[in-house]
């Protein structure tokens, strides 16, 4: 009796086929990520690509049911935002030292995080490797650092905007016992 070859191809033992389905699963792993890899580098390259090249967000920070703190940057100044029903100007940096300052630190910032990794896959990537804690602390300081300075920056100014209201309540105080 004549097989025609057809039993020849079908694996023999099952241990065959689970390596089969591992290997499958390794190589989409691979391509998933070469994809993600290619579409955070096209990403960077086109930031701002048919987009106001003016206008960059720096980040966010979610205060509720649509609700946030947005922080932008638009034409060499910086500016915290309220987002909600409405939208409305927290605070604006405009001192061209500190607004580069601010910006420089939040660049270098994003320029050491590398791919963003889920938390679950991170976690176990830790759970491994302990110089990857070390990592994670210098990067979350990083961030802290930048968070400080420009809460430090924000502190500032509103403390710097209360003078001035005190000021101008002053002088329009003095004003009007002048005129008595």
């Amino acid at each position: 009796m004549r097989t025609y070859g057809l039993v020849d191809e079908l694996p023999r033992s099952g241990s065959a086929t689970a390596w089969d389905l591992i290997w499958v699963l390794f190589v989409l792993a691979i391509i998933v990520g070469l994809i993600v890899i290619v579409l955070r580098f096209l990403a960077k390259r086109n930031r701002g690509w048919g987009m106001n090249r003016s206008l960059r967000s720096l980040g966010g920070f979610p205060l509720g049911t649509n609700k946030s703190m947005q922080i932008v940057e638009w034409n060499g100044r910086i500016y915290v935002l309220g987002i909600g029903d409405d939208v409305r100007l927290l605070e604006s940096i405009t001192d061209p030292e500190a607004v580069a300052a601010l910006l420089a630190e939040h660049d270098s910032n994003t320029a050491h995080t590398g791919a963003v990794m889920p938390e679950w896959l991170r976690k176990l990537t830790q759970r491994n490797n302990p110089q990857n804690d070390d990592m994670a602390s210098k990067s979350s300081g990083n961030n802290a650092s930048f968070e400080q300075t420009l809460e430090n920056r924000l502190r500032q100014l509103s403390e710097r905007r209360q003078r001035v209201e005190q000021l101008l309540e002053e002088s329009r105080s003095g004003d009007r016992t002048d005129k008595q």
